[in-house]
């Protein structure tokens, strides 16, 4: 293949590129996000990461451009949005159609706004509707899961173990117990 283009077949044949320590950070960050372990999604870490590829190469300095009052007032309705949508199939780039703007410029103005990424956020959001669900209705875990957003039980439990320190069933038992409490 390299003989065909002109170039110098010992560069196919490395096989890698050697590890940059500006990107080793992101990478592990992907790797956890391909895992399932990352409140990250895959979709933000690959734009976060071709964006920071990108200014190494080019060697121009990383420049934080500042947010304006319009496009805060954005990132503020895309919030909400995912709120009301939560448990709907939501990805970074319905989330930016909805929100006007291309994936990369809404992951920007979205994290810089709210301090977290949309991914984040909308996991936060469906964490919220689930211990709702929880506390307030008799559907099996499995059927909170699914009503939250989450489309993977396994997902579900790890994600509210992580965020709350407890199951999905434990949480309900104690949420009950305090309601009693009050009740009483």
């Amino acid at each position: 293949f390299a003989a065909r283009i002109g170039g110098d077949d010992k560069l196919w044949r490395i096989g890698a590129v050697p590890p940059l320590p500006e990107l080793m950070v992101l990478g592990e960050l992907a790797w956890s996000a391909t895992q399932g372990h990352s409140d990250v999604g895959c979709d933000e870490v690959g734009l976060v990461l071709s964006q920071r590829l990108a200014t190494l190469v080019s060697g121009s300095p990383h420049a934080v451009p500042s947010i304006d009052t319009r496009q805060h007032k954005r990132a503020i309705e895309a919030a909400l949005w995912i709120d009301d949508n939560s448990q709907a199939a939501l990805n970074l780039d319905l989330m930016a159609a909805n929100a006007g703007l291309s994936p990369f410029h809404f992951l920007r103005i979205f994290t810089r706004v709210l301090g977290v990424t949309p991914h984040q956020y909308l996991v936060r959001s469906r964490l919220r509707r689930a211990t709702g669900l929880l506390a307030e209705s008799d559907d099996s875990v499995t059927d909170v899961a699914l009503d939250a957003g989450f489309n993977d039980l396994s997902n579900f439990v790890r994600t509210f173990r992580r965020a709350a320190g407890v199951s999905p069933g434990r949480f309900r038992q104690r949420a009950r117990r305090y309601r009693k409490i009050l009740q009483d």
